[in-house]
């Protein structure tokens, strides 16, 4: 008895595990293709680690700076506001 409860045990443990493990979905990219992202991505990271120090070097506050060097655009509060929309009465504009 003691020996059937511990083989039934054991399969639950084997099938619990298999399905806990996440199930490949297509290929890995070849290690070429990661690293050339890698060494891309490093690229762009120290062009705009360059660009943000030439920028605090001639004065650029640090929040502009980076928003510049990163690409992000302006800061929330300093972008140009839309124009409220013209308020329509009695058939006057």
């Amino acid at each position: 008895m003691l020996r059937t409860l511990d083989n039934t045990f054991d399969e639950i443990r084997r099938e619990t595990a298999l399905a806990a493990r996440p199930a490949r979905q297509g290929t890995a990219p070849p290690i070429a293709t990661t690293l050339r992202a890698i060494a891309d991505a490093w690229c762009e990271g120290l062009a705009a680690c360059r660009q943000y120090e030439e920028l605090r070097s001639s004065g650029v506050p640090h929040d502009r700076a980076v928003r510049e060097a990163l690409g992000l655009g302006l800061i929330p509060s300093e972008a140009p506001r839309q124009a409220a929309p013209s308020l329509y009465f009695a058939g006057q504009a």
